[in-house]
């Protein structure tokens, strides 16, 4: 299934909780579609890598909404079909899961300024290419009408674990209890924050993957699109967007 192929660019929004397997599945959903991955995380992360690297008060809303307008992103397959951020034509993506920014970044991503920002250029990189999208507000926000949207869930043990065992996730090598509590802190912001709150979108599909692989999750929203085409001919775009 070749989704570049269509006429008009196709939105898969993939939401959900930090660690259930968005990264993995939205890397491997857009290989098997043959269409971009953006993983919208990484965005934010690169705000506060900036921040950080410009010393810039993270309580400063309207410094980090300027810094989030100035910066520009773009992403491009790497080797072994890895996708990468370019931030100002950089490519930092191996900077981005420190312990600094694993803190800061659910403060920087609740600033509204960032979000709006960051918002208009999501949907600006959607509506070049078909592309899989992941991130936490996807299907409510940034991609209200996308014909696809997912969400996945994960116990936060199980979250934590899989962090643990990541290398890139969890490159300072910290223990599972030290993952736990961070995993913890910043699903308990991410849920309760004002703007953007992480929840399922109404008219997603919620996969629970503590006990499935990435290949079953994968197969699981391939069976979904392919239901879905089947029933109405087309993956296409209906509706008005919200802001």
């Amino acid at each position: 299934m070749n989704l570049n192929q269509k006429a008009a660019p196709i939105q898969i929004a993939l939401d959900g909780t930090p660690a259930s397997g968005k990264s993995t599945v939205g890397t491997m959903l857009a290989d098997r579609l043959a269409c971009d991955f953006l993983d919208t995380g990484l965005m934010y992360r690169a705000m506060t890598y900036l921040a950080l690297e410009n010393s810039l008060s993270l309580d400063d809303s309207d410094a980090l909404g300027v810094l989030a307008e100035a910066t520009s992103f773009s992403v491009h397959q790497g080797p072994e079909s890895s996708w990468r951020l370019m931030v100002n034509d950089r490519d930092i993506s191996n900077r981005l899961h420190s312990e600094d920014i694993n803190r800061d970044v659910s403060q920087v991503a609740a600033v509204p300024q960032v979000r709006r920002a960051l918002v208009r250029k999501q949907r600006e990189i959607a509506s070049q290419r078909s592309t899989v999208m992941a991130g936490q507000d996807i299907g409510t926000v940034v991609l209200v009408n996308a014909p696809v949207k997912i969400y996945l869930n994960a116990s936060v043990a199980t979250r934590a674990a899989r962090r643990t065992r990541d290398t890139s996730g969890n490159s300072e090598g910290h223990r599972y209890e030290v993952v736990l509590s961070s995993i913890k802190r910043r699903s308990e912001f991410d849920t309760n924050r004002v703007d953007s709150a992480l929840r399922p979108a109404d008219d997603a599909i919620v996969i629970a993957t503590d006990d499935l692989t990435a290949d079953e999750v994968v197969e699981k929203v391939l069976s979904y699109i392919s239901t879905k085409l089947n029933r109405t001919g087309n993956l296409g775009m209906t509706g008005k967007r919200t802001a």
